[in-house]
């Protein structure tokens, strides 16, 4: 079985099940189940190594879709310094950022809308069983874009089936669409995204932050809002228009906002609280 020491914690419950990809189950023995460049892959964390169960997945493949290779102190910079980060890093050190195909992060996010995380691994299973063949691959946008929204409907995405149909559409005929030069600023990639039906700023966020390793991209939904106000501005009630946000995360986070939305989210939505209690930094 290849395995790859691990020189950082690696949590992958967190890490895999906490809403940046949705192809992951977990097994009763702990392992975690699931797709790896298109390979079915099963992991397990034992003795301070990684250890896969499939020898055609390379280390090179799981240091990469982990983002073991990045400089996590490096990339979220002086943004690191932050005292919420320092709290929410320091409570979960073995959360990653993932490195998801492009194609299948839009398509689960264009999902997104009004659903838990484990309806979208539900949207996610079901769309790989039906038109992912033998193998169960995640089918490709001409495989989406041939079954119609009508099909797609039957995989419970309900009116999501409407913009994921027209999306593959689009992205099946120019089959370039979604090669995003590393050149084009956020901002602009972002824009470049929302021309796609259904994609609006939160969505086209979270695909290059999980899809593309934008560390830049700042996603923000409810809850991002809500962490927001109560960490940072305690007493606001009134919701951040996203332009706020946008150049709020700027000016405070940096170039790594992306990561430091990612720590933020998952420890505010996973911590311990008591019905009424007050979050308190040290």
């Amino acid at each position: 079985m290849p395995s790859l020491f691990l020189s950082q914690p690696l949590d992958l419950r967190a890490t895999l099940l906490g809403g940046q990809t949705f192809c992951w189950n977990e097994k009763v023995d702990g392992s975690f189940a699931g797709w790896i460049e298109g390979k079915r892959v099963q992991l397990q964390v034992r003795e301070q190594s990684l250890h896969w169960n499939e020898p055609t997945v390379s280390p090179a493949s799981i240091q990469s879709f982990f983002c073991l290779d990045l400089d996590l102190p490096r990339t979220l910079g002086e943004g690191g310094q932050d005292r919420w980060i320092q709290i929410a890093t320091h409570t979960h050190p073995g959360l990653r950022p993932v490195r998801d195909d492009s194609w299948e992060c839009l398509v689960n996010f264009l999902c997104s809308s009004l659903k838990q995380i484990v309806q979208i691994q539900q949207i996610n299973a079901r769309l790989r069983s039906v038109f992912g063949g033998d193998q169960g691959e995640f089918p490709s946008a001409e495989v989406l874009a041939q079954a119609g929204e009508q099909a797609l409907r039957q995989c419970a995405l309900g009116y999501r089936a409407r913009h994921v149909a027209e999306t593959a559409r689009i992205v099946a005929q120019a089959r370039n669409f979604l090669t995003i030069p590393t050149s084009l600023p956020t901002s602009s990639a972002a824009q470049y995204l929302e021309q796609l039906p259904g994609v609006g700023p939160k969505i086209s966020r979270c695909v290059l932050l999980y899809g593309y390793s934008r560390w830049d991209a700042f996603p923000v939904d409810v809850w991002v809002d809500r962490l927001i106000r109560e960490l940072y501005f305690p007493r606001r009630r009134k919701p951040f228009r996203f332009e706020e946000l946008e150049q709020w995360s700027h000016e405070k986070f940096g170039s790594g906002r992306g990561l430091a939305q990612l720590w933020l989210f998952h420890w505010y939505r996973t911590r311990p609280r008591s019905p009424g209690a007050k979050i308190r930094g040290k």
